[in-house]
């Protein structure tokens, strides 16, 4: 595991000069470029599922936007957007963006239902665990690290849990899993709440591990929609979709 550590000594130097008095001289003012203040955070993990090999996730932050993907800049990859709340996918397969708004949850949950988390002793960070009716739905191992990312990326969870609580209504009862209303709709993002987690252990056997993180010069164009795709949005209220053909300006 890399934790990288970035530190700017500018102000050492400014110090330093302060001593010095150069007679008839004009004040010198030290201006950085654009390209070597403004940083993007990459995070990689590993993800298992059930029966299917072990894959990289890349989670690219850049301000108040985050792009999920497998690695690669030119495949598919998810955009959240938090300043306008909206989750895109975007697929350069069919050339199509498809945007998730943000809602609000209503009456899903049921009362009988209670959570509980509990923090256990643990190395280097926290473990916990959070439970529905004493049934374990997840636990993880964090760390206090990126703390701003961490809570752009619970934000993104959080985004979801209204499309997810509609899915939730319309799956039938039989099929229902609780721990899925419980991680994705009630707890949404819990797992980043206490900061970067260094591993994550769900109840279906969906697993991810901490690969390292870097801090990289920010590519901008990464967090950009394609201006020629075409668009469907779906309501994070209802449930309800829209497309059309958007300008250029509509890009972004």
């Amino acid at each position: 595991m890399r934790l990288g550590k970035y530190r700017f000594w500018l102000s050492a130097y400014g110090f330093l000069a302060s001593g010095w008095v150069f007679a008839d001289q004009a004040p010198v003012q030290l201006i950085l470029s654009k390209s070597l203040t403004e940083l993007m955070t990459e995070i990689r993990y590993e993800d298992r599922e059930p029966e299917q090999p072990a894959y990289t996730s890349r989670i690219l932050i850049l301000g108040d936007r985050m792009r999920m993907d497998y690695g690669r800049d030119d495949e598919g990859f998810i955009l959240f957007d938090r300043p306008a709340n909206m989750v895109w996918h975007v697929s350069p397969s069919d050339r199509r963006l498809t945007g998730i708004a943000a809602g609000e949850v209503k009456d899903v949950w049921p009362k009988q239902w209670k959570i509980s988390q509990e923090e256990l002793p643990s190395e280097q960070g926290g473990l916990r665990q959070i439970r529905l009716n004493g049934v374990l739905c997840v636990e993880f191992k964090y760390a206090p690290l990126l703390r701003a990312e961490a809570r752009l990326i619970g934000d993104f969870r959080r985004a979801l849990a209204a499309n997810q609580a509609n899915a939730w209504r319309g799956t039938p009862d039989d099929l229902r899993e609780p721990c899925s209303l419980t991680i994705d709709v009630q707890e949404a993002g819990g797992e980043y709440s206490q900061g970067l987690p260094l591993a994550i252990r769900y109840w279906d056997k969906r697993s991810r591990v901490y690969q390292g993180h870097e801090k990289r010069a920010a590519r901008p164009e990464l967090f950009e929609l394609p201006a020629d795709y075409l668009r469907f949005v779906i309501s994070g209220d209802q449930g309800n979709s829209a497309s059309w053909q958007p300008s250029s300006s509509q890009a972004r």
